[in-house]
């Protein structure tokens, strides 16, 4: 397809399948990480993501795909449906540039390729929070840009408030994101971590504080070997179960902030 290609794209494969029994035969980047895909019908882009893991383990999820991936679900349903009629064409690219010291795409450039395209596979409602939460941003960078302007003009005028308006120290800043809350996630009390936050968090079997309140600490624990990508969870049983059900729903937003590698905090963002 041109328009992918002069983007850096290239045809890597195609989805097939056998008795409704949906595969993939991809030719080149399946042992690609950090890569960003698309699912391409009559020339048409149809649904585009991006990978930390490698590209085989991405597609496998669309194969294989667990009762909380929702999207996955739904892709699947679409690609074996498309396929009675025609070929799904899958083409890659490696979201890397300068020896992969830095991303070609980030989430905002996925999503405005999502909307160029109007790949309609894309799930709507999640592209929507996403530029909800995008916009949130960058109305919070906005007003403290204005702020320490006006604040700086007030100085300028009257050197002697300088010292009254001297703004207050920077708190520490934690690395955080936002996660949709599986079924199975609210169901049995555990989550897990993107693999480009990985590092964030102890090794296996470590113990973690999970904060979900002013006052209130879950204790869980991590395991690197319940995925078999090696993606860390995060589970907390019961109390963690609970937590989700009486704050959260399936499909609501939470998100994660890494304090340190044995404490993390929960928020949830909509009910």
């Amino acid at each position: 397809m041109e328009i992918l290609s002069k983007l850096g794209f290239k045809k890597v494969g195609e989805w097939k399948k056998l008795q409704n029994n949906l595969y993939f035969d991809v030719n080149d980047f399946k042992k690609e990480n950090k890569v960003v895909f698309a699912f391409v019908v009559n020339s048409f882009v149809k649904f585009i993501s991006a990978t930390e893991d490698v590209l085989e383990f991405a597609l496998n999820c669309y194969v294989s795909p667990k009762e909380f991936e929702g999207e996955e679900v739904r892709v699947k349903e679409l690609i074996l449906k498309t396929l009675d009629n025609g070929p799904v064409e899958i083409y890659a690219l490696k979201n890397t540039k300068f020896f992969g010291f830095k991303t070609r795409f980030d989430k905002q450039d996925i999503l405005k390729l999502i909307k160029e395209f109007n790949a309609d596979w894309n799930d709507e409602n999640l592209v929507d929070r996403m530029k909800k939460i995008v916009g949130k941003d960058r109305v919070a960078i906005q007003k403290d840009v204005e702020e320490k302007e006006k604040i700086q003009t007030i100085i300028e005028e009257k050197p002697e408030m300088k010292e009254v308006l001297k703004p207050e120290k920077t708190k520490k800043e934690y690395e955080s994101y936002i996660f949709i809350l599986g079924k199975s996630y609210l169901d049995r009390g555990f989550f897990n971590l993107k693999t480009s936050h990985s590092h964030l968090v102890a090794g296996d079997k470590d113990e973690i504080q999970i904060v979900v309140g002013e006052k209130q600490v879950i204790s869980g624990r991590i395991s690197r070997t319940a995925n078999s990508s090696g993606t860390p969870r995060i589970i907390g049983n019961k109390p963690l179960k609970l937590w989700f059900t009486e704050h959260s729903e399936v499909n609501g937003e939470i998100k994660i902030t890494f304090i340190n590698k044995k404490k993390i905090k929960l928020e949830a963002l909509n009910k």
